[in-house]
């Protein structure tokens, strides 16, 4: 009677779609998402927050996964329902044949700094192949063959390229005594134990084919250098056997380096840095200007496509940026500085790529979401990337221009 419609008005407030509840007073809900907080309506593909003219469209799905054909070319549902290491910590992206929207500029404006100059043809919408499946198996073992990439096929006069990035999950930083945040109590030793998920990672790096690799949470080695007489930090000796591929690894000083193996030392018991890293196809690309690197901004590569397009116009320059923030979500202060050194690595380049591990899910009402949007960089749609028992959320990202 009145005693239920009033419950379920209350459960309704501010719902907008599918009678979802904006709020709930009960100790459950507080101790699952913390008092006082209220569910943000999202996208059934890409997780990215519904805006208020998608709710009172009432629809389940943002307007940038449901036009053209992004969705209809994605993989069937059940492609990487069983994947053990690709659903949730991988992204590989492959571009559709979407040009994206353009906006007339006056003689008089100045068009936006990433705009500028005379650079090569419009990057397509990117489009996600691998993403979490909500109540999909994250377990199941399934062989590393079973993974095969999304034939990329451009438009007419349009260069393809792929990217993937990755946050391989550095075992020194799994399960530190007094470090309850890293205990990953909801897993098995065995699932965590590097020496099995090394292999399993390196295959699926090399059977993405993707044109672009970038990781994140790479343990460095001490190594001599081919030619060297001394010993240096340097990418790890599982790397070497990726094939194909031209590393650049984030270019701090070796004194630097060393800083952070200390500190690694004193805070997780293993004495060695982890930074951030980028692999570009060699026979497809080549460097046309130095890579810039910072402690906090990552690593910034120029790479030129060997091959122009069909038409004879000029051949893809890109500017890819790896980036790992810092993972505490309340210093958006030193996300942005960090994101404002990645944009001045940008330069006047006009194609960005910036991608990584943000610790964040870039809110649209948020000072990292905020910023993305005031440099007109659009998101890549991506899955969840971090997901426990009661909770999932989206991390890592890619964002485009």
């Amino acid at each position: 009677g009145e005693a239920l419609e009033r419950l379920r008005a209350r459960k309704q407030a501010e719902a907008g779609i599918a009678d979802v509840p904006a709020e709930d007073q009960s100790d459950q809900w507080d101790r699952l998402l913390g008092t006082g907080a209220k569910k943000k309506l999202r996208c059934g593909v890409c997780t990215r927050p519904l805006s208020e003219e998608e709710q009172a469209q009432r629809q389940l799905v943002c307007s940038a996964c449901s036009s053209g054909p992004r969705v209809g070319n994605l993989p069937g549902r059940g492609t990487f329902a069983k994947h053990e290491l690709g659903a949730d910590i991988f992204y590989f992206c492959c571009r559709h044949g979407v040009k994206p929207p353009t906006r007339e500029v006056a003689s008089d404006e100045s068009p936006p700094a990433h705009t500028r100059g005379g650079m090569s043809p419009l990057i397509e919408e990117v489009a996600p192949v691998a993403q979490l499946l909500r109540n999909a198996p994250l377990t199941a073992a399934v062989p590393a063959q079973s993974f095969e990439p999304t034939p990329i096929v451009p438009a007419p006069g349009r260069t393809a390229v792929s990217l993937l990035s990755f946050n391989l999950l550095a075992p020194c930083f799994v399960r530190v005594e007094g470090q309850p945040w890293n205990a990953f109590a909801f897993c098995d030793d065995e699932r965590l134990a590097w020496e099995r998920r090394r292999p399993r990672i390196l295959e699926l790096l090399q059977k993405s084919e993707a044109d672009v690799i970038c990781l994140q949470e790479v343990v460095l080695e001490s190594r001599t250098p081919l030619g060297g007489d001394a010993e240096q930090w340097m990418l790890p000796a599982w790397l070497d056997e990726l094939r194909g591929y031209t590393p650049v690894l984030q270019g701090l000083k070796q004194k630097d380096w060393e800083h952070a193996a200390q500190r690694n030392l004193r805070v997780v018991g293993h004495k060695a840095p982890t930074a951030v890293a980028i692999f570009y196809k060699a026979d497809r690309f080549e460097e046309f200007a130095p890579s810039k690197h910072g402690s906090g901004s990552g690593s910034t590569i120029f790479i030129r496509c060997r091959q122009a397009p069909e038409d004879a116009g000029p051949a893809l320059e890109l500017a890819v940026a790896n980036v790992h923030l810092l993972g505490d979500p309340s210093k958006s202060g030193e996300h942005i500085k960090a994101l404002e050194s990645v944009r001045k690595n940008f330069g006047r380049h006009q194609h960005w790529v910036l991608c990584g591990d943000f610790n964040g899910e870039c809110d649209e009402d948020g000072d990292v979401g905020r910023w993305l949007a005031r440099e007109g960089l659009r998101d890549a749609p991506t899955g969840t990337s971090w997901a426990e028992p009661g909770r999932a959320q989206r991390l890592d990202h890619i964002f485009h221009t």
